[in-house]
């Protein structure tokens, strides 16, 4: 999802998030697609969709993403502010595309 995020640019970029996807089961998971998808609309300043602010798009207590079990957390300086506010610790490094 985030490199079709970032291959795109403006509203078009906006467009691929408008319909909201279904839900994963995995809260956090739910949270940090929602998180992306601000993270990504807001760096072209492009309306986010209602979507991301629904609550079970958040988080009530930050955890980190984890992809393996060896995964470092993040300090708080390293998350984007979006992560922050959905409560998905994940490095901003991460997010870089291939």
């Amino acid at each position: 999802m985030n490199d079709n995020l970032v291959g795109e640019r403006g509203l078009l970029r906006g467009v691929l998030a408008v319909t909201e996807p279904e839900l994963t089961g995995a809260k956090t998971w739910d949270a940090a697609i929602a998180a992306l998808v601000e993270y990504r609309l807001n760096q072209d300043g492009v309306p986010v969709p209602e979507w991301t602010g629904s609550a079970s798009r958040r988080l009530e207590r930050a955890r980190p993403l984890r992809t393996g079990p060896y995964d470092v957390v993040p300090a708080r300086s390293d998350v984007p502010a979006e992560f922050l506010e959905h409560g998905v610790l994940v490095w901003r490094d991460t997010l870089e595309s291939v």
